[in-house]
């Protein structure tokens, strides 16, 4: 499917929408969403320390929901519906289009995001919120760990 431009896509202005849509999706969190609070309280009790909804300094306008500085890893916890989860998505009936593109801009903004983040040194996990917490903390702790090893491996090169 060929990609679309920001211009291509229909702006918020250019379809009706209820009070009660209006209002229901007003109220989506950004942050602090359930799965995402559970895999912060698995970590935390395994020891690992990190922040929250932090920029990344020196890449673009991505907020990892949880940074780890000194290991140079970022983590993001997507929800099915915002970043067009294969397993779960589906499109809105009414204003179809609109929502296929904007979620298909969504999952190209992750990308390119990652690539930056990637390119600029940093290890990007991406978990599902569908995810059971055990399987997020396994997939995030195995990235933590194998960036604690190369961090050490590259001390030790270093003395």
């Amino acid at each position: 499917m060929p990609s679309s431009s920001h211009s291509e896509r229909p702006t918020a202005d250019e379809f009706d929408s209820d009070a009660a849509t209006r209002l229901r999706m007003s109220r989506i969190r950004r942050r602090d969403t359930r799965p995402e609070w559970l895999l912060r309280r698995a970590l935390h009790a395994r020891g690992w320390r990190y922040f929250v909804d932090r920029p990344v300094r020196g890449v673009s306008r991505g907020r990892p929901d949880l940074l780890f500085p000194r290991l140079r890893v970022a983590v993001f916890v997507d929800g099915c519906f915002w970043h067009f989860c294969p397993a779960h998505t589906h499109l809105p009936r009414s204003n179809a289009t609109y929502w296929h593109a904007k979620l298909l801009a969504n999952r190209q903004r992750d990308a390119r995001h990652d690539a930056e983040l990637t390119r600029a040194g940093w290890r990007v996990v991406r978990v599902w919120e569908h995810e059971p917490a055990g399987v997020a903390l396994a997939t995030v702790e195995a990235v933590l760990v194998a960036a604690q090893h190369a961090r050490a491996a590259a001390r030790r090169k270093t003395t």
